[in-house]
C-alpha cells in the first residue's frame, strides 16, 4: 500500500489554526478504507480520480474540480473508489487535543 502526502502548509510554517496536504493514492485497489473521526473541520478537494464518501448517515459521490466537506467530530474515511488512482488536497482546521497533522513530513 503506498500513499504519498506532501504537507503544503503546516505548524513548520507557523500555522497554528490550518493545515494543507497533498495526498496522492497511486493504486486504490492496495488502500482499504479506515475510520476514524477527529475535533477538525476537513475538507478534501479532488484534481484527479473520483469517488463515494460515506460519513454522517450520507453517502457523497465527487470527481475532480468537487470538494467534500467533513464536519469537526464526524466519524469518516469510508471510502468506495471509483478509478485506479487519486489525487486530492485535504484543507483541515487544527483544534486543541489533535495531532497539530495528520500526515507526512510536517507529523513529528
Amino acid at each position: 500500500m503506498s500513499i504519498d502526502y506532501h504537507s503544503l502548509i503546516g505548524h513548520r510554517d507557523g500555522a497554528k489554526k490550518l493545515h494543507v496536504h497533498l495526498t496522492e493514492i497511486p493504486d486504490t485497489a492496495s488502500h482499504p478504507p479506515y475510520q476514524h473521526e477527529h475535533k477538525a473541520e476537513e475538507a478534501f478537494y479532488l484534481l484527479e480520480g473520483s469517488a463515494e464518501y460515506r460519513f454522517g448517515g450520507k453517502t457523497v459521490a465527487a470527481g475532480p474540480g468537487e470538494v467534500v466537506f467533513i464536519p469537526s467530530g464526524v466519524r469518516h474515511a469510508e471510502i468506495t473508489y471509483l478509478t485506479p488512482s487519486m489525487k486530492y488536497l485535504t484543507i483541515r482546521t487544527v483544534e486543541p487535543g489533535d495531532e497539530p497533522c495528520c500526515c507526512g513530513e510536517d507529523r513529528e
